[in-house]
């Protein structure tokens, strides 16, 4: 007897030897949904990745600047005529007001998408101010000096600003 119920299972189970085609259909549709997910997060990393590329882009522009407005010399603003760095006449380095904006790249792709240059710039303005310190009646000649740079990427404006100190040579 216990024979002749194995038997009546294996018939049973003999017609269910694959997926029916609900089972295939639903694996079929959670593979789809997971391939759709990473296509989705890999695109966002992409993305957050250029952006990132472009900002630091725009904070060596401004870095750069700084460091040639810091090491740039002499720098004796007491001096008569002043001295506010390396350029005999004026424009000084250091002119006191806004500068006109430059024109900065950010980055540079050759031979990009299609064989097109893409390029991305952005207007670079300094700034420059005396803070006009006085200690026991000795006017410190402090300048203060600010690098904005500002661009845009895919219709939305970024900007990025580093601030400089400098005291006399002397």
């Amino acid at each position: 007897m216990y024979l002749a119920v194995e038997n009546s299972r294996s018939a049973k189970n003999a017609g269910r030897l694959g997926f029916t085609l609900v089972e295939v259909l639903i694996a079929t549709a959670l593979l789809g949904l997971m391939a759709g997910s990473s296509i989705w997060a890999l695109t966002q990393a992409n993305n957050y990745a250029s952006i990132a590329r472009l900002y630091t882009g725009a904070e060596t522009a401004a870095q750069n600047q700084i460091d040639f407005l810091l090491t740039d010399g002499p720098f004796n603003p007491q001096d008569s005529p002043p001295q506010l760095g390396s350029q005999a006449a004026p424009p000084y380095t250091w002119t006191l007001g806004q500068s006109a904006p430059q024109t900065v790249t950010l980055y540079n792709e050759l031979g990009g998408a299609n064989g097109h240059t893409l390029t991305v710039t952005g207007q670079m303005v300094t700034t420059v101010v005396s803070n006009n310190v006085v200690t026991q009646s000795q006017n410190l000649n402090l300048y203060s000096a600010t690098v904005v740079v500002t661009y845009t990427y895919r219709n939305k404006t970024y900007r990025v600003q580093l601030n400089a100190m400098r005291a006399s040579d002397v």
